[in-house]
């Protein structure tokens, strides 16, 4: 259990490491993506598809069948590849943008809920669900480029936020063991 853990953790940092690299290099190159949205999105959306599917096989072969992270990761790499393959509008692409990232944030919202005994790390994951499915909604409403770069500022967001969130969770619950191991003695 403990080599499990330590796994999770290893991944946990090298998915920060990789995700905060990527959210500097979407920030520098924000104009250029925005332009060649549909190619931007649609590889991101492969990406996330296959980096859910291979962490899923690999560390919970167990429960593969049971996560909707892996439901959730086919339709992601239908669309992602939808958007690569596809001649699909400018205002389309934010449509099925703002669709995903409603589907990935409600799920979200779902795993905070299941785990409000660790309230505290949750908060800040939390709000940021909130927020990307308010202007997710926006996005729909109001496919605009204007609309477009406010969510890319979302995702630059979340690319920090995600893979930190696990990593809190972890601190936060060896506090809370060494002040039960220390109480006890």
């Amino acid at each position: 259990m403990k080599q499990r853990t330590v796994s999770h953790i290893r991944y946990n940092y090298i998915k920060l490491a990789i995700y905060f690299t990527l959210a500097v290099l979407i920030f520098v190159f924000r104009e250029p993506l925005i332009e060649h949205l549909k190619y931007f999105i649609g590889g991101l959306m492969i990406m996330y598809a296959l980096e859910e599917v291979l962490f899923e096989l690999i560390f919970s072969r167990k429960h593969f069948f049971h996560q909707n992270k892996v439901y959730l990761g086919f339709i992601e790499l239908i669309l992602g590849l939808l958007l690569v393959i596809v001649d699909i509008s400018y205002e389309g692409t934010c449509i099925i943008w703002a669709t995903w990232s409603l589907l990935r944030e409600t799920h979200e919202v779902e795993e905070i809920l299941a785990e409000l005994n660790n309230l505290p790390a949750k908060i800040l994951s939390g709000v940021e669900s909130l927020v990307v499915i308010v202007f997710s909604v926006m996005l729909i409403i109001e496919p605009t480029e204007h609309h477009a770069l406010i969510h890319l500022y979302l995702l630059l967001v979340e690319l920090i936020v995600a893979p930190l969130t696990p990593l809190v969770d972890e601190t936060i619950s060896q506090v809370k063991a060494k002040r039960t191991k220390a109480k006890e003695n």
